[in-house]
């Protein structure tokens, strides 16, 4: 099959090309992107606002770049929930973003681990993390993944702590320590949200509280602040409520699904 630039196969290589680069770097400016396609720069542009104009690419606000959205993951057949719970928090997590300034996320189970599907990040000024949308989470360490874990049905907590247990990774190591696990539990289900485990060299803490939709979690929400600024009382003081405001709200948008 021919493939000359004026053909219809190198215009959509080319975008592939783009969006691999995307996923990679989270985001990416148009230098960066030159550099890792070697395409030229008129052509990624050209390229990037198609991408644009079908929702599959943002352009990111105060010259940050170009980053994908999550319609990407209808590209993928093994993404089979989720999309909905994304676009009902969409508004409510920006609008807390705007409000606090501090950026918010959104979290999915992805068989053994959270996966991030949306991401207030380029909106907050205070966004310390690197991009870490599309990207899979510890449920163990990650508050997401402890507000999953803590609040799901039981058969499903035991399932998990299954899969968590007969893991390699180090991340998951934790869950062979039944008696910290069950004392985990219990005190995020006890305060109603839950707090990232301490990591060496992270200034960001997250707060993390469930979507709920009955008895089951569809979601977690978090919001990352940087942990100098308050303690974990004042920021649930000042953030919990909102945070569980827009996490029913997001729930409510849900129903009928």
């Amino acid at each position: 099959m021919p493939q000359s630039d004026t053909g219809g196969v190198q215009p959509v290589i080319r975008s592939l090309h783009i969006l691999e680069a995307l996923n990679g770097a989270g985001s990416s400016t148009l230098a960066h992107l030159h550099d890792a396609t070697g395409l030229p720069k008129p052509t990624l542009v050209r390229l990037l606002d198609t991408l644009i104009a079908t929702g599959h690419v943002a352009r990111l606000p105060r010259r940050g770049g170009y980053a994908l959205t999550e319609r990407v993951l209808r590209l993928s057949g093994g993404f089979r929930h989720g999309d909905r719970v994304v676009e009902a928090a969409r508004p409510f997590l920006t609008a807390l973003t705007a409000e606090h300034k501090w950026p918010m996320g959104l979290a999915t189970l992805d068989r053994d681990a959270m996966l991030v599907r949306l991401s207030t990040r380029h909106e907050s000024p205070f966004a310390t993390d690197p991009d870490w949308l599309n990207r899979r989470l510890a449920i163990l360490v990650s508050a997401l993944g402890r507000a999953y874990i803590s609040f799901c049905p039981e058969e499903e907590r035991r399932v998990l702590m299954v899969l968590l247990r007969s893991s390699k990774s180090k991340m998951n190591a934790a869950a062979r320590d039944e008696k910290y696990v069950d004392a985990m539990i219990d005190g995020i289900r006890r305060r109603g949200y839950a707090t990232t485990a301490p990591m060496r060299g992270d200034p960001a803490m997250g707060l993390a509280v469930p979507v709920m939709q009955g008895d089951k979690v569809a979601a977690s929400i978090n919001m990352r602040y940087i942990g100098s600024t308050m303690n974990e009382a004042e920021a649930a003081r000042r953030y919990l409520a909102p945070m569980q405001a827009a996490a029913a709200a997001i729930a409510a948008g849900l129903k009928g699904e």
